[in-house]
Order: C-alpha cells, then sequence, then structure tokens
C-alpha cells in the first residue's frame, strides 16, 4: 500500500460531512464534545477551497495502524479487559498521529515548501472532505468501523492565496 496519493482528480468533498461530528457515539450522545470549540472543528473551520488552494495538487498521506494486533497484545497484557477497553485510542491514537504528522513534515520538506506555502490538516473531514470515500477510491481497506486497522489520513496541498492566515494545527504536544 502506498502511503502518498494525489487525491486532486477523486477527492470527494460534500459539505454534510461536517455534520458527522454530531453523530453519536459511545458516551457522547450529541457527538464530539470539542464540536464548535475548537478552530480545527466544524462549524469554525473554514471550507476545503477557502484554505486549499483546489487548482493546486491534493494529495492523501496515510499512516496504517494494525489495530487487530494492538487487541492481541493488548488482551495478552490485560485478559479481563472487554473489546472496547483493548480498542481504545488512547493507548494507541497518539502514536499514530505522531507517526503521520513526521510523515507529512517529510512530504512537505522533499516538496521543496518555503515560507509556508504548502499546509496540512489531519481533520479533512471537518473541512468537508469524504475521507472514507476517497480512501476506497484510492484501493485504501478502509474500514467504517474498523476491527482490523485503522488508516489516519491527513490532507497536504497548497494554501489558498486568498486565505490572510494560516490553517491553524494542533502541535504534537496537544494530542
Amino acid at each position: 500500500m502506498n502511503e502518498i496519493y494525489k487525491v486532486n482528480d477523486i477527492i470527494e468533498v460534500n459539505y454534510v460531512c461536517r455534520s458527522y461530528c454530531k453523530l453519536p457515539y459511545r458516551n457522547h450522545p450529541n457527538g464530539c464534545p470539542n464540536f464548535g470549540k475548537h478552530d480545527e472543528c466544524p462549524p469554525k473551520v473554514k471550507l476545503l477551497q477557502d484554505v486549499f488552494d483546489i487548482n493546486k495538487d491534493l494529495h492523501f498521506i496515510v499512516e496504517e495502524f494494525n489495530l487487530k494486533e494492538h487487541m492481541e497484545n493488548m488482551k495478552q497484557k490485560h485478559p479481563n479487559w472487554s473489546t472496547f477497553q483493548l480498542k481504545n485510542l488512547l493507548y494507541w491514537q497518539g502514536g499514530v498521529r505522531h507517526r503521520l504528522h513526521i510523515k507529512v513534515l517529510k512530504f512537505i520538506a522533499k516538496q521543496g515548501n518555503t515560507n509556508g506555502m504548502m499546509i496540512y490538516t489531519l481533520l479533512p473531514e471537518a473541512m468537508e472532505v469524504m475521507v472514507i470515500n476517497t480512501a476506497i477510491k484510492l484501493g485504501i481497506p478502509i474500514e467504517k468501523t474498523p476491527t482490523n486497522k485503522i488508516f489516519k489520513i491527513a490532507l497536504v496541498g497548497y494554501r489558498n492565496d486568498n486565505t490572510k492566515e494560516p490553517l491553524k494545527q494542533k502541535s504534537m504536544l496537544d494530542y
């Protein structure tokens, strides 16, 4: 599997995916508690075309994580844990995000980026990108409810010249 994909011709964009953050999930009947509170979350975050120059190259950078293997390892250490505890993202998500962040920075450096013209987001869904649908078109074996592998995906591209302020990103210390 590739780690870097040019997505200009296949990226799926739909405003409705910004509302996915409000879908209920375990212990969060109103969806993500960050909705409307952080600059990188809807509805505060700008739309894709307002931040990225969609006439220039857009890329997905992918970090793969073997959830099934992680759960098996955790089961050996904690035989009485529930499935929910075994797959709890508190035990793996920080490391996966860190590896993705490093991969993105290396990609941007290879492009000869200067003056912050190249930007990225670790939350493309918030900017109306249908990540799962686009990943499926790329042949990434992404699962809507992961049981085997997790794919963290960043969107990387060039800043829209009309954008005065840079896309706000959390530092790795914030994760």
